[in-house]
Formats: structure tokens, sequence, C-alpha cells
């Protein structure tokens, strides 16, 4: 068996935006589906895609984030994946700006509907709050997008509150991919 290649980010990248953006193709029904894609078929091949990836994004205010797909074989909850990663937020006129806050959520396969929060408070600010996304991965849009609503619930000082809420469009920039799906199949 021969040693996996190094392969630079760009090639590393490309074979699962091009597969999801087919997906997409296929979801849309821009291609006729045979009897192999089924529903339930392209929702397989789709946690099989996105199990072993991190996904870049950044939405119209520069904010990034990373996103991580993991448990995809939930027994409990089929064809919904854990979501987890960072979020940088980097929206003027918000405080928290510039460093990394962990996200969790979760992402529905079968409609690629997903949502996701923020709270945020790390090593290094705390702002006493919490933010909330739920939206669409749009699938036909190339480069992927992510559609969503927000809403930020936070504290107005002494014993108020307020809930804020906004829109988000994030816009993939990039992936990772695992190191299994860059092993040499069959070893070739």
């Amino acid at each position: 068996m021969s040693t996996p290649q190094l392969l630079t980010k760009r090639q590393r990248t490309q074979p699962l935006v091009l597969a999801l953006v087919l997906l997409g193709v296929l979801v849309a029904g821009s291609a006729p589906l045979g009897a192999r894609d089924n529903p339930d078929h392209i929702a397989h091949r789709v946690l099989e895609m996105v199990s072993d990836a991190s996904t870049h994004w950044k939405n119209q205010s520069g904010s990034t984030m990373d996103l991580e797909f993991s448990n995809c074989s939930n027994t409990a909850q089929p064809n919904v994946c854990s979501l987890s990663g960072t979020y940088v937020n980097n929206a003027a006129g918000y405080k928290c700006q510039g460093t990394p806050y962990p996200l969790v959520g979760s992402y529905y396969i079968n409609t690629q509907t997903l949502s996701w929060t923020v709270a945020w408070s790390n090593a290094h600010e705390d702002c006493a709050s919490v933010t909330g996304w739920t939206g669409y991965i749009d699938l036909s849009s190339s480069p992927l997008r992510i559609v969503t609503k927000w809403n930020l619930a936070y504290s107005t000082g002494g014993s108020g509150r307020a809930i804020m809420p906004g829109e988000d469009v994030f816009v993939q920039t990039g992936t990772v991919v695992s190191e299994s799906l860059l092993a040499d199949p069959g070893g070739r």
C-alpha cells in the first residue's frame, strides 16, 4: 500500500465542494433522478460527505465560522448530525469581536436545515448574551450558502433583558477534508 499523497488545500477541497454542488443539482431536480437516487440514498451520500469534513463560512458582516458535522449515524435521531465548531464575530457595533467562540447545533440532512447557538463568553471576553441561528443550506448556489435568521438574547442592564432579531447569509469559503478521505483507496 502506498502512502497518501500530500495535496494542496485547493486539491483537498475541490472533490467535496464539487460533490455537494452536484448533489444540490440532483436535489433541486435539475437532473433526472435514477432509481438509486431516491431521497434516502441521496441523504445517505450527503451524510457520508459531511461527516468527514470541516467547512468554513463567512457572512455579509465579515463574521466567520467553522462547522464540523459529527454523530450522523445517531440511531436515536436518524439523518440528524451534530454541529460543532467556532464562530468569530466581526460585525460592526457589537462586542465580543475577533476571537473564536464555541458553537453547537444540529443539521437535518433530509431538508438541509440547521440550527446552532453561540454563548458569547470565552477566556477573552464575556458579553453575557447568546445568539441562536436557524436556517438552511442552499445547495443550488455556487458557492454554497447558508441562509439564516437569528435571535440575540442579551441583558439591558440591571434585571432587564431583550431579544434582537436579524438575518445572515453565510457563503462557503472552504472545506477541509479529513485524513480518511485523503487515504489512497485500494492501495493504488
